[in-house]
């Protein structure tokens, strides 16, 4: 299965809020910008490391992209666009 898929089906199955799941989350959602080239997971998985294009990083807290069920089935729905290659 697609990773994108399996994850949508690890967000919608959630009974509550997993900062682990938001962080996965963040990463397979993020898109270079002007400020950021790259992002990764610190080492314990519970926080990303955003990459500038000038070799700086940033640690954040990942959004709360499972924060109760709407926002879950919304992340969901958001993961199988993108693995079915549309944008957001």
């Amino acid at each position: 299965m697609n990773k994108l898929l399996a994850l949508a089906d690890r967000v919608e199955k959630l009974k509550e809020s997993s900062n682990e799941v938001d962080v996965l989350v963040e990463i397979a959602l993020f898109e270079p910008d002007e400020d950021a080239a790259a992002i990764s997971s610190n080492a314990a998985g519970t926080k990303v490391i955003y990459y500038g294009h000038d070799g700086r990083s940033e640690t954040h807290r990942a959004q709360d992209w499972t924060h109760g069920k709407p926002m879950r089935m919304t992340t969901a729905r958001r993961l199988r666009v993108r693995a079915h290659g549309g944008g957001e």
